[in-house]
């Protein structure tokens, strides 16, 4: 029998053909073969090969059918026709089989390509295990960082091994924790670790006491001796407590080596399934993987674990305490194909892929950095203005409504699109997201040492290599002048190039000249603020006076924008009406000034998209955005 390539067909086939890439013909059907050496003719790697490259075509390749196949063909609506003449195709010829090749073995592009187009297909669930089971590491991180991307496409985690599962889990911490390096870790750390092990572990497990629950004391008075018991504390208690001092660790490359090592991948695992659905829990677990996933040679285990797709289950979820953590950690997973995000660094938006194009013009768009101040936090100062207080701060829910949002960056600015990449600063997040558990100082305590680690941690998030505005709400906005002013007068290019790039600053409540709140007695400046920095706020400091005069030196020298806003309504803080930031303070002498009827906790919380706090912010915005395009507006 004669092959033929293409026919004449009728009207009710034509959709079939032409939608599956095959033709109908005398009992044959034509389909172009796709096979896994499909790739440009120029090596991967190559510049030419990630562009528009020829591709070499094999010849179509034919399928006889039988009288009966055909019969039954005719008898079919367009739409079933064509369902059944997908399964007739091989896998590989398949649409979403020849995707995932090129997203597990395709060139640069080509796998940015098809990983977007497999995380839209809606497949069955037989399709969605076998794709799952195929996915190569970069795919399947690639797919996570979809948006709503269909949890099927991942396998499930790997059971816990039997010696974790019959073991309790605080036996399961300390003997991670003991087996972490005791020398040379900050003190903080140190800290952290003797609080898990000798305050939380022991007051949890009877087996890991010495005689039972009880204490023994020697009674002066009567000479006898007395048993006091033991604090207890719930198993979840120390659980958290056990997160935070491995979370601690987890910034030392050293230390997450020697925890993968020890068993920690399962024994998130078994906490996730001991306690499911516990927030607090899982912003833990997510940091700590987000650290450990900072690392390359951590990354096989985590895949091979299953966490990929609790990672992308977690991503998707509304609240802020879950979805952050673990978008960082697949972000850091896929760092071939993106930036990196270290300790306090947050990508708030895009919510999907984010990556970097070899193509350059495609790279274009504008970054905005949030940085808080004092007693704030990327999870608790861009909400929304609550005036009457009704959420509470001490929730564990962090779920944006239509009328409420927990972060307005990430759910107002979501409407600029992927152009715009919107990043949150945490300070010291490892220490005191409930809670100082160090409160003799901070890692980086002092504003000179503080900026400088947020500085190279943002350069690391590739911040500074196109436009950027700032937007800093207390002393964040000292930080920003700091890190602008060191930028600028620095000796490489590409500190320079992070001070050129900077199109605007917003300021929220931020002591230009100090606040008088600093120069409180040693006993008062304590109790308020228990941590060191706060020397650096002093009234008329000259440190600060000579930072200004510095950032108004740069601000006359560039073209940035400058909008500042400061309060006019004073603080209530621990039953005290304090006033942070004075008038005179909140203004820098340069750009925009605006007083507005807010305390300090609140100047950085519009009361929605029409207030003057979020409008004169996105007026920046819109403008770098104009300016940053390469296309004609």
């Amino acid at each position: 029998m004669a092959k033929i390539k293409a026919v004449a067909l009728p009207r009710r086939w034509a959709q079939v053909g032409t939608a599956s890439g095959f033709v109908i013909s005398s009992g044959y059907i034509a389909w172009q073969l796709y096979h896994g050496h499909l790739y440009p003719e120029t090596p991967p790697g190559s510049p030419k090969s990630e562009g528009r490259s020829r591709i070499a075509t094999p010849e179509p390749e034919y399928l006889e059918l039988t009288p009966d196949v055909l019969d039954r063909f005719r008898k079919l609506d367009p739409i079933d026709a064509k369902e059944e003449l997908k399964s007739m195709i091989p896998k590989h010829l398949r649409k979403p089989w020849k995707l995932l090749r090129q997203a597990n073995w395709g060139t640069y592009e080509e796998h940015l390509n098809a990983v977007r187009e497999l995380s839209k297909l809606n497949l069955v669930e037989g399709e969605y295990q076998q794709i799952a089971q195929s996915c190569q590491m970069r795919t399947a991180i690639g797919l996570a960082r979809n948006k709503d991307v269909d949890e099927r496409l991942f396998v499930p985690a790997a059971p816990v091994p039997p010696s974790f599962a019959h073991t309790a889990t605080p036996k399961l911490f300390k003997q991670i924790l003991m087996a972490l390096p005791k020398q040379d870790v900050h003190k903080c750390i140190d800290k952290s670790t003797i609080n898990a092990l000798e305050n939380y572990v022991p007051g949890t497990d009877d087996d890991l006491t010495s005689d039972s629950d009880l204490d023994y004391e020697f009674h002066r008075d009567s000479h006898h001796w007395v048993s006091l018991p033991r604090t207890r504390y719930s198993e979840r208690t120390t659980v958290t407590y056990c997160l935070q001092a491995l979370l601690s660790h987890s910034i030392i490359k050293s230390h997450c080596q020697t925890m993968v090592h020890a068993g920690l991948l399962p024994l998130l695992t078994k906490v996730i399934q001991e306690y499911p659905k516990d927030p607090r829990l899982q912003t833990l677990i997510g940091k700590i993987l987000a650290n450990v996933s900072l690392h390359v040679d951590s990354h096989d285990a985590i895949f091979s674990s299953g966490w990929i797709g609790i990672l992308a289950q977690w991503k998707n979820d509304p609240n802020l305490l879950i979805t952050l953590p673990a978008t960082k950690a697949l972000c850091n997973l896929d760092q071939d194909f993106g930036h990196i995000y270290e300790p306090g660094i947050y990508l708030l938006l895009p919510e999907n892929r984010n990556v970097r194009h070899l193509n350059e013009l495609s790279n274009w768009g504008v970054d905005v950095v949030f940085i808080h101040g004092l007693l704030g936090g990327v999870f608790y100062s861009w909400r929304q203005l609550d005036p009457k207080n009704e959420r509470g701060w001490g929730t564990n829910e962090l779920v944006s409504t239509e009328d409420y949002s927990y972060c307005w960056p990430r759910d107002w600015l979501a409407s600029f699109g992927d152009h715009v990449r919107v990043l949150g600063v945490d300070f010291d997040t490892y220490l005191s997201q409930w809670g100082n558990i160090c409160p003799m100082e901070s890692f980086k305590s002092n504003l000179h040492d503080r900026s400088l680690d947020i500085f190279q941690k943002l350069k690391a998030s590739g911040i500074g290599k196109r436009p950027v505005i700032f937007v800093g709400h207390s002393m964040g906005g000292l930080i920003v002048k700091k890190m602008l002013t060191t930028a600028q007068q620095s000796p490489l290019d590409e500190d320079r190039e992070f001070a050129r790039n900077t199109k605007g600053v917003v300021f929220y409540g931020t002591p230009h000249n100090g606040s008088q709140i600093a120069k409180l007695n040693s006993a008062s400046k304590f109790f308020f603020f228990p941590t060191v920095e706060v020397q650096d706020l002093e009234a008329d400091s000259p440190r600060l006076a000579e930072l200004h005069q510095s950032f108004l030196d740069f601000a006359r020298t560039s073209t940035i924008d400058i909008v500042s806003f400061g309060e006019t309504i004073t603080t209530p803080y621990l039953g005290v009406d304090l006033t942070f930031v004075p008038p005179e303070s909140s203004n820098p002498g340069v750009g925009k000034h605006y007083s507005v009827p807010a305390n300090h906790m609140n100047v950085c919380k519009p009361s929605g998209k029409d207030s003057m706090l979020y409008r004169k912010l996105v007026t920046i915005i819109h403008k770098a955005l104009e300016e940053a395009t390469p296309f004609e507006t």
